[in-house]
């Protein structure tokens, strides 16, 4: 290992033992899958493939929910992918329409079902590479938590991507628990404690991407 990975190495075990453990009450994906979702926020375990679908046109009155619904479920696989040592970000457009095109058939071919359940059950069980840019225009892979925390300070369109940022965060915090808690949703009334807990981390490592950042407080939530 060289100088500068066990450098690294130390900095992530230290920031990691300093997080300390976030402790999370998920809920049956059962139970989830009929529940509101709460203070009006984005839900993946409750929005429907057919709300998504539906979304999709240009002039659809609900596109905005079905971008919301991409980009949520960008994050999730992610994270669910990074949960099983499996993520591989691309650069190339080839691989992000791959992914679109997937999300979009299994969507027609479940249209009752929750996102959630379409990219955990169907999509999830193949890899996939997931675009490095995601629909929120933001690189996952060098978007950084300075940039997340000047965002939120910013003006109306950066506070705007910061928020989206933060849906990307907590869909890929639901996606790695679920690589090994199958069936147990995150509410997203717990959305405010983990991008919180990114946010306060994030401003004392400001030059750490959001990616690494979410991925190590994932690691850190313990489901009751």
């Amino acid at each position: 290992m060289s100088v500068a990975k066990l450098v690294r190495y130390l900095f992530v075990v230290a920031l990691a033992i300093a997080l300390g453990a976030i402790q999370i009450s998920p809920v049956l994906a059962a139970d989830a899958t009929s529940a509101p979702a709460g203070n009006g926020e984005f839900d993946g375990s409750t929005f429907k493939c057919l709300d998504y679908t539906n979304g999709l046109g240009d002039n659809a009155s609900t596109k905005m929910q079905s971008v919301l619904g991409q980009l949520w479920m960008q994050g999730y696989l992610a994270g669910y992918y990074k949960g099983q040592g499996k993520l591989e970000l691309s650069d190339d457009k080839a691989d992000d329409q791959k992914l679109s095109s997937v999300m979009l058939q299994q969507c027609r071919q479940y249209p009752g079902s929750a996102i959630l359940t379409v990219a955990q059950q169907a999509i999830g069980k193949d890899v996939y590479k997931i675009p490095s840019k995601t629909i929120a225009d933001f690189s996952v892979a060098s978007y950084t938590c300075g940039q997340q925390v000047d965002a939120k300070g910013g003006s109306a369109g950066d506070a705007n991507k910061a928020d989206l940022a933060d849906l990307w965060s907590f869909a890929f915090i639901q996606g790695f628990k679920n690589a090994t808690a199958r069936d147990m949703v995150i509410s997203v009334d717990n959305k405010s404690v983990l991008t919180g807990a990114i946010a306060r981390s994030c401003g004392k490592n400001r030059d750490m991407t959001l990616l690494d950042m979410t991925a190590l407080v994932a690691d850190k939530v313990k489901l009751q």
